[in-house]
Parts: structure tokens; C-alpha cells; sequence
């Protein structure tokens, strides 16, 4: 909808648990079970 890309993915509640997103890894993450 805002068009805005995702630069950081949160995993926690600190500012060290801020990771570069990755999309490709994020979606293998989804589907490799």
C-alpha cells in the first residue's frame, strides 16, 4: 500500500536484535520445514 521497502526485521525487543531483512532468506525460512 506505502510502498515502502523493508529495510530491518526485528527478533527481539533491543536495538541489537535488528537484522538485515533478507527476503529470499525469509521466504525459504517459510517453507523449508
Amino acid at each position: 500500500q506505502f510502498k515502502v521497502p523493508v529495510k530491518y526485521i526485528g527478533i527481539g525487543e533491543r536495538m541489537e536484535d535488528l537484522q538485515v531483512f533478507n527476503r529470499m532468506e525469509f521466504v525459504d525460512s517459510l517453507f523449508n520445514q
